[in-house]
């Protein structure tokens, strides 16, 4: 996958970087904003600056100020490119730096430089920026797009993940807009379209929503046609009142249409410039615990200049109504994705009258915030949340994350741990941001049962297991928590890395000292996550009685239907038997994987009915449900109850009692163990014998024996550190005789 392509200015500007008009005299003045969001890719920074360039001829001067680098200045120069692209050098800028190298000024007595007649025609079509790199930004920290003086300009980022619904894309691009009275400029950029081009205007709604078109925009598009700048010699429109009215609110934003995507892959809400720009995508998935709900919305936060944030968005199609008696119905808290945290902002929603919808107007939430603040928001460390009367805690939730091309994410749950589920009551959640070929993770977990040890991302389906891709840097508190900083956890990825993340082929597992092989996992999954629906158990019928008698090697079986996913994502089953209704007491936690079905041999089975103390003759009801999963949020079946039956078994295991020089299998022990127990058998003859201990899937997690025995007693320790608590099955195998045995380990 090439994420980022070759500028196509290269091919627009060409002849015009050579030369094609005569240069009036005339004065222009250029103005723009520095921003880190508008660096290709984006950066996440408080940094900020302005810069005016005043164009007399062919000669150009060059003023202005920058301030609040994260490290030390580097350099700065004039690129060609269009806003969305990244270009060459030009020329070179000459700042005079601030003493703590991380602010600076342009005077015009050094930054003065004669212009080709090409690079005149270059500057006056919006294909030049400033770049100002840092030593932490070495491509570039701070950015800005060179236009001509205006009344207002406005700036957006479009990606698939502001798209409603998202797009499954990592195509981008950027653009500009400059209003003067009347009159709409558009120039920019996009790339990486996954389908041809189709169309490009300017739609009336704000964020989270979709509304109709008020502008065509004219693309000049590439030969692959999955590319394409916007000139502004051909994308100058006269708006309306309320065109300029909706664009001032927040309320227009670009869409991009591709064959793949007919009602848009890219889209961008346009916004004033900003320090930095960041957005939130609304969905239950995403509250702790997730809500099961179809509403959804987006919400754009802007860190303006003056430090201040303005908050505007929509939401609808709210499950419960919009509860304003929750301390107002709608804030920003502070915590990390996978952890919950304390109002920090009331934000002001003006909330439709069914009180289904709403939307936060730039008007009512503009809010003055310190430098402590501007950190918590730079480390992804604020999240929206809205109560309803039917989700009292939260119906809608998002993390407030910076620009970028698309969103991966995920909830951490011991159910998803592959191939043995994990019963813990830890949690969590963790979002990646992509840009470019850079990823930044961040969120947090809860409560492991022990120490944290590792955590990583892994390659691997939600059905499977896979090799370390990423060693994830967790800051750990109280040795069970932890929450992942953006500042140690943006990393560098491959192609091969980026095609196995957009496939959603990642997942992220927390490894602790009880449960070495994880405890937490979650698959990471392109942009807001929907429940899959609730499988319906087939067999055995509700209230079955069931008699567990006969040959040892009967099979139970429970059937169920196949689930479905609205987001088309790949599913795992996990069936679980348990003496209470609550599943309190799971005894059989099973991960079936993909199959409609989990069986289990009546020798096995009666071995789990001796372990709950059902003798023989007598019955227990035991209760049971599949649950379906995405590997991120899941779907429990309704509940079933069937009472089993203690009958009389038959096979050859049963055949003498437990002596010396008989055939025998003793119960380990201790049983229950942790985390190591003793086996020991007898053997009647000298023969090949094996030893072996599966899950309760059936699958080999260790071989204790394998190898020619003599007749007698014989012992053997099994050390379980690596495996996870639950049932386990220990078979003995020597002279054409096998015996079985049931043990539990508890951590």
């Amino acid at each position: 996958m090439n994420i980022q392509k070759i500028p196509f200015l290269v091919t627009v500007f060409s002849l015009l970087l050579f030369g094609t008009t005569q240069i009036a005299n005339a004065q222009t003045v250029f103005e723009t904003t520095l921003s880190g969001s508008n660096e290709v890719p984006t950066v996440t920074t408080s940094a900020n600056g302005s810069i005016t360039a005043t164009l007399n001829g062919n000669e150009l001067t060059v003023e202005g100020s920058f301030e609040g680098l994260s490290s030390a200045y580097l350099f700065s120069h004039l690129h060609a490119g269009m806003a969305g692209e990244a270009g060459g050098v030009l020329f070179t800028l000459e700042a005079t730096v601030d003493t703590d190298g991380m602010g600076g000024t342009y005077t015009t007595a050094n930054n003065t430089f004669t212009l080709s007649n090409g690079q005149v025609d270059t500057l006056k079509a919006r294909g030049i920026y400033v770049n100002i790199h840092s030593e932490t930004y070495g491509a570039g920290e701070l950015r800005g797009q060179l236009a001509p003086q205006a009344d207002v300009v406005f700036r957006t980022n479009v990606s698939g993940a502001q798209e409603v619904p998202v797009a499954k894309t990592m195509a981008s691009g950027a653009l500009i807009l400059e209003l003067n009275g009347d009159s709409l400029f558009v120039s920019g950029s996009f790339n990486g379209l996954s389908s041809n081009y189709a169309a490009s205007h300017l739609h009336t709604a704000m964020a989270g929503s979709a509304g109709g078109v008020a502008v065509t925009l004219n693309a000049t598009v590439a030969a692959d046609n999955k590319s394409g700048v916007y000139l502004a010699s051909d994308n100058r429109f006269e708006l309306t009142t309320d065109q300029k009215a909706a664009l001032m609110d927040r309320g227009v934003y670009v869409n991009i249409h591709s064959e793949n995507f007919a009602s848009g892959e890219l889209r961008g809400q346009v916004t004033p410039p900003v320090t930095a720009s960041f957005f939130a995508s609304l969905s239950g998935s995403a509250e702790i615990p997730s809500a099961n709900t179809n509403a959804g919305g987006a919400v754009v936060v802007e860190l303006t200049t003056d430090d201040s944030l303005v908050v505007t968005g929509t939401f609808a199609e709210l499950q419960g109504d919009f509860d304003a008696n929750v301390a107002g119905g709608s804030h920003l808290h502070t915590g990390h994705s996978g952890t919950n945290g304390m109002v920090d902002i009331l934000i002001n929603a003006e909330v439709e009258a069914n009180l289904k919808a709403g939307a936060y107007l730039a008007k009512d939430n503009k809010f003055a915030v310190d430098a402590s603040q501007i950190e918590t928001l730079l480390n992804r460390g604020y999240y929206v949340n809205i109560h309803t009367t039917t989700f009292g805690a939260g119906e809608l939730r998002g993390q407030v994350l910076g620009d970028a091309s698309a969103y991966f994410k995920t909830n951490l749950s011991g159910l998803h741990e592959q191939p043995t589920p994990v019963i813990t009551e830890a949690f969590g959640a963790v979002n990646v941001e992509i840009t470019g070929d850079r990823a930044i993770v961040t969120g947090g977990f809860e409560a492991l049962s022990s120490a944290y040890t590792a955590s990583h991302l892994h390659s691997g389906s939600v059905t499977g297991s896979g090799g370390v891709e990423v060693t994830l840097n967790a800051t750990v508190s109280n040795d069970t928590s932890g929450v992942y900083n953006v500042s140690n956890n943006t990393y560098e990825l491959t192609e091969a890395q980026l095609e196995t993340m957009n496939s959603q082929g990642l997942y992220v597992n927390v490894h602790s000292q009880t449960e070495a092989s994880g405890e937490l996992r979650g698959q990471l999954l392109f942009g807001d996550n929907l429940f899959p629906s609730k499988s319906t158990l087939l067999t055995p019928t509700d209230n079955a009685m069931i008699s567990v008698s006969g040959d040892v090697s009967t099979s139970f079986q429970s059937t169920w239907s196949a689930s479905s996913d609205v987001d088309g994502d790949s599913l795992t089953y996990t069936w679980q038997a348990a003496t209470d209704s609550l599943f309190t007491n799971a005894f059989i936690n099973a991960n079936v994987g993909s199959n409609l079905n989990y069986s289990i041999a009546f020798g096995d089975l009666d071995t789990i009915l001796v372990d709950l103390g059902v003798e023989s003759g007598a019955s227990a009801t035991i209760y049971h449900r599949v649950i379906a999963s995405d590997g991120s949020d899941e779907a429990s079946s309704d509940t079933r109850s069937a009472t089993f039956e203690r009958g009389t078994l038959t096979s050859n295991e049963d055949d003498g009692i437990d002596t010396p020089n008989r055939f025998s299998l003793d119960q380990n022990y201790p049983n229950p163990f942790n985390p190591s127990t003793k086996i020991s058998f007898s053997l009647e003859e000298a023969a090949p014998t094996q030893l072996v201990v599966y899950n309760m899937l059936g699958q080999k997690v260790a071989t204790l024996v394998n190898e020619r025995l003599s007749a007698g007693e014989h012992t053997f320790n099994f050390q379980a550190d690596n495996l996870s608590s639950g049932i386990y099955i220990y078979r003995l195998q020597s002279a054409n005789q096998s015996l079985t045995k049931r043990m539990t380990l508890i951590k």
